[in-house]
C-alpha cells in the first residue's frame, strides 16, 4: 500500500475516508470529524511496504454503501401538483347540513307584578305555579306593563340559582306590538257615567235596573240563596260577548263544587277554609284584567261570592272599581255581600233577598236604562 499524503486525504470524499479509515481500522471511525478521521488514518499508516491487516470484505463493502447513500445529495421532492397528480384524488367529504336552530320555548300569560316592581307571567291567572315565568322590572318598565296585561315571548330554562323560568324578550302585549303606544288609556283616567245598556237577567228580576258599569249588590241573611240567584245570573250573561269571571271568597265548599260544575265560566278562589290572602290576590287579579279590557273599549264582567268575606280593603277597590266609562267600555261587578251596609250603599243595583222571595230596587236608575 502507497504512503498516504495529507493533501491527497484532504481533497479525498469523506466516503473514501472510511473506507481508507475502514481497512485500516482505524476504530469508531464513523463518529470523527474529518479533521481527526484524516489524522487518525495518518497515524494508523504502517511502515512502507507492509500490507495492512485483512479485515472482513463483505463489513467493508457494507461500510463503503452506507456512507456513499449518506453523501448523497436527496433528490428534490415532487412539486406538490405532480405528488396530487401521482395519487388518485379523494373524493370530497359532504359539507354536514347545519343543525336547525332550536326553537324556542314560546309562553303567553297575565303578568302579575310583585311590590319590589318584577313580575311573573302566570300561566293561570288566578294561581301560582311552578309555569310561572319571572319578569325583570327593566322588562315591565320598557314595555310599560300594568298588572292584568296578557305578554308573550320566549322563556329560558331556570339556571343553578334560580327556582323559575325566566321572559327573555316581550313579544306582544294584549296581542298587539310590545312597544307602548303614543297614548295608552289609564282605568283611573277614564271618564265613569251612569251605565245605559241593560244586562239580561233571569226570570223574575225583569225590574231590577242593572246595565253595564253597574255595581250591583245582592244582600239577604244566611240561606236566604243569594248563591243560587248568583248563578242564575251568570248563566243568563254567559254565551253572549261577556265572558264573567266568578271570584269565591269565603263560600261553602259544596258551593265551589257547583261553581266549578257550571260550563263555560271561569271560576276562581276557594272555600272558606282557604287563605284570605290567596281569595283576595285572586279578586284583585281578577279586577286588573277586567280593567284592561275596558282601557281597549271592552266589556267585562266580574262576580263575586262573597263580598264580604274579603278585607274591607279589598272589597272596597273590587267593588268601587265598576263603571261605565264614557270613553268607551265597562266593568260590571256583581257581588253577593251578605248583610253588609257599605256595598248597599254605594251599589247602583240593590237586590234583597228575604224569605226567599228577590225584590229588586235601584239607588241609582236613569230613564234610559229602564225603558
Amino acid at each position: 500500500m502507497s504512503v498516504l499524503d495529507r493533501k491527497e486525504l484532504e481533497q479525498s470524499p469523506l466516503a473514501d475516508l472510511h473506507a481508507i479509515a475502514s481497512e485500516m481500522g482505524v476504530e469508531g471511525f464513523r463518529r470523527l470529524r474529518r479533521e481527526d478521521l484524516i489524522r487518525a488514518i495518518l497515524n494508523e499508516q504502517p511502515p512502507d511496504g507492509d500490507e495492512p491487516p485483512e479485515r472482513d470484505r463483505a463489513a467493508e463493502a457494507e461500510a463503503v454503501v452506507e456512507e456513499s447513500e449518506d453523501d448523497e445529495e436527496p433528490e428534490p421532492d415532487e412539486p406538490e401538483a405532480e405528488a396530487a397528480e401521482a395519487e388518485p384524488e379523494a373524493e370530497a367529504e359532504p359539507e354536514p347540513e347545519p343543525e336547525p336552530p332550536e326553537e324556542e320555548d314560546i309562553r303567553t300569560g297575565v303578568l302579575d307584578i310583585l311590590p319590589n316592581g318584577s313580575g311573573f307571567m302566570r300561566a293561570n291567572p288566578f294561581a301560582h305555579s311552578r309555569d310561572d315565568v319571572y319578569v325583570s322590572p327593566a322588562q315591565i318598565r320598557r314595555c310599560e306593563l300594568r298588572a292584568g296585561d296578557e305578554i308573550s315571548g320566549p322563556v329560558r330554562p331556570p339556571r343553578r340559582s334560580e327556582r323559575y323560568p325566566s321572559l327573555v324578550r316581550i313579544d306582544s302585549v294584549n296581542g298587539q306590538d310590545p312597544e307602548p303606544p303614543a297614548e295608552r288609556p289609564r282605568f283611573e283616567d277614564l271618564t265613569a257615567v251612569f251605565a245605559t245598556e241593560r244586562l239580561p237577567g233571569p226570570d223574575g228580576l225583569d225590574g231590577a235596573p242593572f246595565g253595564k258599569g253597574s255595581r250591583v249588590a245582592i244582600a239577604g241573611p244566611p240561606g236566604a240563596g243569594a248563591t243560587s240567584l248568583l248563578r242564575r245570573i251568570v248563566t243568563s250573561l254567559g254565551g253572549g260577548e261577556l265572558e264573567p269571571v266568578v271570584v269565591l271568597a269565603g263560600v261553602r265548599p259544596e258551593e265551589v263544587t257547583e261553581w266549578r260544575r257550571e260550563s263555560g265560566i271561569t271560576v276562581a278562589g276557594g272555600a272558606f277554609d282557604g287563605s284570605q290572602d290567596e281569595q283576595s290576590q285572586v279578586a284583585e287579579m281578577a279586577v286588573e284584567r277586567a280593567k284592561r279590557a275596558v282601557e281597549q273599549g271592552r266589556d267585562a264582567v266580574v262576580v263575586v261570592d262573597s263580598l264580604d268575606a274579603l278585607p274591607n280593603g279589598v272589597a272596597r277597590r273590587v267593588f268601587g272599581a265598576a263603571r261605565k266609562v264614557e270613553e268607551g267600555g265597562s266593568l260590571t261587578v256583581i257581588a253577593t255581600v251578605g248583610q253588609s251596609l257599605e256595598p248597599l250603599r254605594v251599589a247602583t243595583t240593590r237586590i234583597v233577598l228575604e224569605g226567599g222571595a228577590p225584590s229588586a230596587s235601584s239607588g241609582t236608575t236613569r230613564a234610559d236604562l229602564l225603558s
